[in-house]
C-alpha cells in the first residue's frame, strides 16, 4: 500500500482541511516547514518521506474560483508525481491540468452534473490518467447529478468501473482532518470484493500507525494523509516500521 500524502490548496496557500468544511479552512501549520506555499509543503513532504504520490486538492478550483496553474505547474517541477483534484468535469480542463505534467486528474463526483460526461471523457482520455473520486458526507453520496441522488456509493463504483475506470478514490469529506479514523474501510472492501482488479485509494481521519495498519489490511492500494504527518503523529520511521517500503524516512 503506498501512503499518499495530501495538500490542499485554498486562496493560492497549503491549509488545514477539516470535516470538508472550506470556508473555514485554516493556513497550515506543520512540524515540516514553516511556510505555507505549496510548492514549500511539498518540498518539506519530500524531503520527510520518500513517496511515489502526492495528491493535491486545488480548492480554488474545485470551487470555481480558477485553477491554481502556476503553482501546480511549479510543484510538478519539483519532481513529485501529483494526482490533483481540481474539480474537472470537461476534457478541455483535465488536458489542461495533464499539460502541466501531472501524472493523474482526480474527477469528483461532488463536482459532475451529468455522470454521462464521464464516457466523453473516456473517449478523449487515456483512462490511465484518470481517477474517480466518491465524495461521501457522513457516508452520504456527495454527487450533482440528479438521477444519482440516494444511490449508494456501491451502485457509483460499479458503474464508473463497468465504464473502464479502474482508478477511485473513496472519500468521506467528514473525515478529513479529524484523527478519527477512516470511516470508509468496509465500503472498500466491498469495492474490492466486486472489483478485484480495481486501484482503491481511501483516507480522511487517519492518526494512527494503527489506523495505517488498518487500511493496508482492508487491501488499500493507497492511503491519503495529511494532518498526521504534519503535526507528528506519523514520522518516517513509524511509517517505515510498517515495511511497506513505499513512503518511508530519507
Amino acid at each position: 500500500m503506498n501512503v499518499i500524502p495530501v495538500i490542499d490548496i485554498r486562496n493560492g496557500v497549503a491549509v488545514h482541511a477539516v470535516s470538508g468544511e472550506r470556508s473555514g479552512y485554516q493556513t497550515i501549520r506543520s512540524r515540516l516547514t514553516s511556510d505555507a506555499q505549496p510548492v514549500e509543503v511539498l518540498k518539506a513532504l519530500m524531503a520527510n518521506f520518500v513517496c511515489g504520490d502526492f495528491y493535491v486538492a486545488d480548492l480554488d478550483g474545485i470551487e470555481g474560483r480558477g485553477l491554481n496553474h502556476s503553482t501546480i505547474t511549479e510543484m510538478v517541477l519539483t519532481g513529485g508525481s501529483l494526482i490533483v483534484d481540481a474539480g474537472v468535469t470537461t476534457i478541455s480542463g483535465a488536458e489542461i491540468l495533464l499539460e502541466t505534467g501531472v501524472s493523474k486528474v482526480v474527477l469528483p463526483s461532488e463536482s459532475l452534473r451529468d455522470l454521462s460526461t464521464l464516457e466523453i471523457l473516456l473517449n478523449h482520455l487515456d483512462s490511465d490518467n484518470l481517477v474517480f473520486s466518491i465524495d461521501l458526507r457522513h457516508g452520504n453520496l456527495l454527487i450533482e447529478d440528479p438521477a444519482w441522488q440516494g444511490r449508494s456509493p456501491l451502485d457509483l463504483a460499479r458503474f464508473v468501473i463497468d465504464l473502464g475506470l479502474r482508478k477511485i478514490i473513496v472519500l468521506d469529506l467528514a473525515a478529513v482532518g479529524t484523527g478519527n479514523g477512516v470511516p470508509t474501510l468496509q465500503l472498500c472492501r466491498d469495492i474490492r470484493h466486486m472489483a478485484p482488479e480495481a486501484n482503491i485509494i481511501s483516507g480522511g481521519g487517519v492518526d494512527s500507525i494503527a489506523c495505517v495498519q488498518s487500511a493496508a489490511d482492508a487491501g488499500l492500494d493507497g492511503l491519503l494523509i495529511a494532518s498526521a504527518l504534519h503535526d507528528g503523529r506519523l514520522t518516517p520511521a513509524a511509517l517505515k516500521s510498517l515495511n511497506h517500503g513505499q513512503c518511508t524516512s530519507h
